[in-house]
């Protein structure tokens, strides 16, 4: 087993990256995304029929980790905003890598979010593969949980993603 660096094993198993209410749940974005894509699902546009199913017209659940992204400027923040997935970058610069790709996403939804909500998201270092050879070089996977809470802590969902880091930077 290759060995891990210090700061990438203090990683593991706990909560590295925290966005905290980034973006309030507005359904005029969902309702543009909706038409974008043509989803005609009454759950994101039918009041009556919503109220019957899950009390009011909800969020396409596939949108769940587009309400945590940050704007790149904020008037009351100095600097950048943090990069979306910033522990992946953070893994792959601490373990050497040039590049990273994402190489599997799965997205296990729980309780929908509605109009005026928000959500923290915290992402998580789940675990580290040891260096091996792939097609693309000398490489590892990591992978990472974004878990996806309401501002009450009810679990919205959890995005488990699976990346590569290859091409070594002292190569």
């Amino acid at each position: 087993m290759t060995s891990l660096p210090d700061t990438v094993k203090d990683w593991l198993g706990k909560p590295v990256i925290v966005m905290d209410h980034v973006l309030t749940v507005e359904q005029g974005l969902w309702a543009n995304f909706c038409v974008a894509i043509e989803d005609a699902n009454p759950l994101y546009w039918d009041y009556r029929l919503a109220r019957e199913e899950t009390e009011t017209v909800i969020a396409p659940p596939m949108m769940l980790p587009s309400w945590a992204i940050d704007h790149d400027w904020r008037p009351e923040r100095e600097g950048p905003a943090p990069r979306t997935l910033e522990l992946h970058f953070m893994v792959k610069d601490a373990l050497g890598y040039k590049n990273g790709l994402v190489t599997e996403v799965e997205l296990e939804l729980h309780e929908p979010l509605r109009a005026g909500d928000s959500v923290k998201a915290e992402q998580i270092l789940r675990s580290v593969g040891d260096e091996r050879e792939t097609k693309l070089g000398t490489g590892r996977n990591w992978e990472i949980d974004v878990v996806y809470r309401k501002p009450d802590g009810t679990l919205a969902g959890v995005q488990s993603l699976t990346f590569l880091g290859y091409g070594r930077v002292d190569a």
